[in-house]
């Protein structure tokens, strides 16, 4: 991918996470743990809005080209993948890795493992990537 769509793709993906947020506000109380789907709901928003931000800032940040790609497909991958679990948490019921939001749910064994497991990954994935952009941001010569 080429600088400038690195950046469109960021605003592109923030603003779709967005939208999908929005929609899911208005059918929160229809999933089975309606607190964990104002979570999901409430992530994708503030997910959609960092993304966009960090293709806003995309111009600006010094990384290698390599380092960039991976910046750009880990915040989006992590974003994603944090509100894709807490919507199957808040479909499914499952709660281990998430004992607030989850207090009175469980799930199947195999529902818990997936969402612990994307829970993990798209949090690790997150921190990579906006460490990654903040090493950017505070290599760039701009102001």
């Amino acid at each position: 991918m080429t600088p400038g769509s690195f950046r469109k793709s960021l605003l592109v993906a923030g603003a779709v996470l967005f939208l999908l947020g929005l929609l899911q506000g208005v059918a929160v109380h229809s999933f089975l743990n309606p607190r964990m789907a104002l979570s999901a709901h409430l992530t994708a928003v503030q997910s959609g809005m960092a993304i966009m931000i960090a293709g806003l800032v995309w111009p600006t940040i010094t990384l290698a080209p390599v380092l960039k790609g991976v910046a750009h497909w880990t915040l989006v991958t992590g974003m994603y993948g944090l509100w894709i679990a807490l919507t199957l948490s808040a479909a499914t019921g499952a709660s281990d890795a998430l004992p607030i939001a989850g207090a009175g749910y469980s799930a199947t064994p195999p529902a818990e493992r997936l969402v612990s497991a994307l829970i993990v990954i798209s949090s690790a994935s997150m921190v990579l990537g906006w460490g990654l952009l903040a090493i950017g941001l505070l290599r760039s010569k701009q102001a």
